[in-house]
């Protein structure tokens, strides 16, 4: 008697392990949410997001959540949130104002352990370090890429702000307003100059939006990111044949030309 119970004991202990296992293994796999169908016009397509975009982490932790608890994430007043986005196997994280306006899926079993191994190399820092980048590429896969955040030589030192950011258009007439405000009166040319400081200061983003578009780039990117060394590194992980104006990193066409240099040595 005594060793039967024993047995149904032992049955119970080994049934409640095991079901725990089962339950821990769920729990490790959880799913994470994809994008499945973007509106014509929603906050998702304005961020450049794609149909089959996963969510993988949010504010710097995996997200295991349902559409409702992200949903309601993202709603809240005042708040960025920095969403995590893995694409075609690589990471790379946007700030998101509001709601994404599109449905989800969720992740497979393997899409899901994948991701969540993933997700243990991936470097995440303070979310108040992360700035906003606008990234725009033209058929020759030339990038511009835009920091959003103000920039105090636009205000300090209009011109060679505009000679940082090569445009040389802008700077000719900009010259040529103060060359004509200089030669009419001293304090003229003063508040040509603080006008004009102000304007930069205020539409830097939109001038070099509008520059870049009007040199045949198209938006590819809107990345967040601590500097533009980062920023690169993922243009070049998304398009390994994209070039910059200022690479931080080495890229294929440099890496090309640098082959060649030594072939010919």
């Amino acid at each position: 008697m005594a060793e039967e119970n024993l047995n149904n004991n032992l049955e119970e202990d080994t049934n409640s392990n095991s079901t725990a296992i089962e339950e821990e293994d769920l729990q490790k796999t959880a799913s994470f949410l994809k994008l499945n169908e973007l509106k014509l016009r929603c906050r998702a397509r304005n961020l450049r997001l794609k149909e089959d975009d996963v969510i993988a982490a949010v504010d710097g932790e995996p997200f295991h959540g349902s559409i409702l608890e992200l949903t309601n994430i993202l709603s809240e007043e005042d708040k960025k949130t920095l969403l995590t986005i893995r694409r075609n196997g690589i990471f790379f994280e946007v700030i998101a104002f509001g709601s994404l306006g599109s449905t989800f899926k969720f992740t497979s079993p393997e899409e899901t352990i994948e991701i969540e191994n993933a997700l243990k190399t991936h470097t995440f820092y303070p979310i108040e370090e992360y700035k906003i980048y606008e990234i725009l590429r033209n058929l020759r896969r030339k990038v511009d890429i835009i920091d959003t955040t103000t920039s105090p030589m636009s205000w300090i030192l209009p011109p060679f702000w505009l000679i940082q950011n090569k445009l040389w258009e802008v700077l000719l007439v900009t010259i040529s307003v103060y060359l004509i405000t200089l030669s009419v009166a001293w304090w003229m040319f003063v508040i040509t100059w603080i006008l004009l400081a102000i304007y930069f200061n205020k539409g830097q983003t939109t001038i070099l939006r509008s520059f870049s578009i009007y040199r045949d780039k198209h938006f590819w990117l809107i990345l967040a990111g601590i500097n533009e060394e980062e920023i690169q590194k993922v243009c070049i992980k998304l398009d390994e044949k994209c070039s910059f104006d200022y690479p931080l990193i080495p890229t294929v066409e440099n890496n090309t030309n640098l082959k060649k240099n030594k072939a010919f040595a």
